[in-house]
Parts: structure tokens; C-alpha cells; sequence
């Protein structure tokens, strides 16, 4: 079975860095919301996306509302707190990519996609 998606849309507010205790220790967490526009009529799809380890760094210095962005991950559905009987979704960002025109001020890392990531560096 296969559990992938890849979105290609514009973040919906800044995205918001954190650090998470984990089982090996701290790790980075970025969070940020998602716009896709569909194919057909004037519709946009939201999604509340979440990354760990150090490309999320990466993902929280270099964007910010409004930048476009392609990312890839999987979808994870999880049970919040204070209402057990819903399920929410996000996708959990594996990897990412800079897309679109690079304004004067924000310039992309040079071999930002060759930055050391494993699943060692996520909390759980």
C-alpha cells in the first residue's frame, strides 16, 4: 500500500517553528497551511502541513506567507484532544521544493535539497 501526496499551492500564513522532545532527544517542527487552487472553477482546497528535523529550518527561514511551494509527504489522520469523537488530517512534509520567482530579499540555499534527513530525526 501506498500513502504519498504531492501538492503544489501557496503558504496560507507564516509558518510557525517549535521544538518538540522526542525519543532521541530535540528535534525542529515547522507547521504552515497549504492553498491549492483546483484545476476547475474559482475552488481552493486547504491543508494543514507539518515537517521535522532539520530541513524544517530550512522550510521556516526560507518561506512565509504567500511563497509558492512544492511539497511531498504522506497523509496523517490523528484523534485532537478535546474532541476524540472527530478525526483530523494533515500531511507530514518528507520534502520540499522552492518554486516560482525568488524576490530580491529571499535567495534559495545552494544544495538546500542535499541536507542531511532521516527518519532518526523525527520525534516519534
Amino acid at each position: 500500500m501506498l500513502n504519498q501526496i504531492t501538492l503544489h499551492g501557496y503558504l496560507g500564513r507564516d509558518t510557525e517553528l517549535s521544538e518538540v522532545n522526542g525519543q532521541n532527544g530535540t528535534f525542529s517542527k515547522v507547521t504552515f497551511t497549504l492553498a491549492v487552487s483546483r484545476d476547475y472553477g474559482d475552488e481552493t482546497d486547504w491543508f494543514y502541513c507539518v515537517m521535522y528535523g532539520k530541513r524544517a529550518n530550512v522550510l521556516d527561514k526560507y518561506f512565509s506567507k504567500g511563497s509558492e511551494i512544492i511539497v511531498r509527504g504522506r497523509m496523517e489522520s490523528y484523534k485532537p484532544k478535546t474532541d476524540e469523537s472527530r478525526t483530523n488530517w494533515n500531511v507530514r512534509v518528507e520534502d520540499f521544493n522552492f518554486v516560482g520567482k525568488k524576490s530580491a530579499t529571499e535567495t534559495a540555499p545552494q544544495g538546500f535539497t542535499e541536507v542531511d534527513y532521516d527518519d532518526e530525526d523525527a520525534p516519534f
